[in-house]
């Protein structure tokens, strides 16, 4: 059955948002506060473009480093931009977009804060999929025209319940144990071959999620 017009209306507005993300981000903090942290070692300094498959968005708050705010693409879609709220009660900033709209306003946005030694978050496989591929150019294009490396990044955690949603999205459980690992950074210049990078992006992001995954006793989500 389609949602109501009117439904629709009050899902976009900011009141309904923020109702629905406080109680999040108080979760959340709990979900922090219980957590038992195996936390790899970043290995590259700041800034740098995260990027983490799309199911684990949730986990963003727990990638923030210690200087400048993160900056991240989230959808305009009413999901996203509750996430979005939940990130800002984090001090993660937001630039609004997607492959399909909006992508370059917040490109250019993105490049901007990126000048200002901002690092980037994205998910190469958002808004829709497919999971665990990456499905345009848009993060090789970011990462060339600011010159910041791409760091792939995954998070797991043993207590949480993936929803049968396409991206298998993980919602956080309480005093759950909580491993963090990256992949090898990459570097997109104009004589990178695309190809491959991509395919070289696509491996490492899933190595380091199921690496993650196994840390703390999960079975790996396979790519779709």
């Amino acid at each position: 059955m389609a949602t109501p017009a009117f439904v629709k209306r009050i899902l976009r507005t900011d009141a309904f948002q923020w109702t629905a993300a406080i109680p999040a981000a108080v979760y959340f903090q709990f979900v922090m506060w219980t957590g038992r942290f195996d936390r790899a070692t970043v290995p590259i300094p700041e800034p740098y473009i995260l990027a983490m498959w799309h199911g684990r968005l949730i986990m963003l708050p727990m990638l923030r480093g210690a200087g400048k705010p993160l900056i991240a693409l989230i959808s305009g879609h009413r999901d996203g931009q509750i996430i979005s709220k939940v990130g800002a009660v984090f001090g993660i900033q937001t630039a609004v977009g997607s492959s399909s709209k909006g992508g370059m306003r917040a490109a250019r946005e993105m490049m901007r804060l990126a000048r200002d030694g901002h690092s980037l978050f994205v998910t190469p496989d958002g808004p829709r999929g497919p999971r665990m591929r990456i499905n345009n150019d848009g993060i090789l294009d970011l990462a060339r025209l600011t010159g910041l490396p791409i760091l792939p990044v995954a998070v797991s955690l043993g207590r949480g319940k993936l929803l049968k949603s396409w991206d298998r999205l993980m919602l956080p459980g309480l005093f759950a144990k909580v491993a963090i690992r990256y992949g090898e950074p990459l570097i997109v210049d104009g004589q990178s071959d695309r190809a491959e990078i991509t395919a070289q992006l696509t491996a490492s992001l899933t190595a380091a999620q199921q690496e993650a995954d196994r840390l703390v006793g999960r079975e790996p989500v396979e790519p779709a």
